[in-house]
């Protein structure tokens, strides 16, 4: 019974670190996208607001939520995220830089 658990745990943590380490997909759109897809994204940021627990805008056209501090309206910035399903489809930013102030 240990080794068919060893054997699971071994499985089940190889795949989790290729997800990890899988490269994202950039994109345009959410058209097409499946949540819990790893994406990256270029733009300026738009329609900034501020919740209790994070903020929400738009990177071009595309939603996005982010635990994050900083102000980037009107910044050109690339970020990694992962697609989630929050009454719509946004992405939840995991890494964000600013490219141009």
């Amino acid at each position: 019974m240990r080794k068919i658990a060893l054997i699971i745990a071994i499985i089940c943590l190889g795949i989790l670190l290729a997800l990890l380490f899988s490269k994202p997909k950039t994109i345009d759109s959410l058209e097409n996208t499946r949540k819990g897809t790893l994406v990256s994204i270029n733009g300026e940021v738009s329609e900034e607001k501020t919740l209790s627990f994070g903020k929400t805008f738009k990177i071009g056209k595309i939603p996005v939520f982010c635990e994050c501090e900083q102000i980037y309206e009107n910044k050109k910035v690339k970020a990694q995220g992962i697609v989630e399903d929050y009454y719509e489809l946004r992405v939840r930013i995991l890494k964000i830089e600013i490219i141009d102030n």
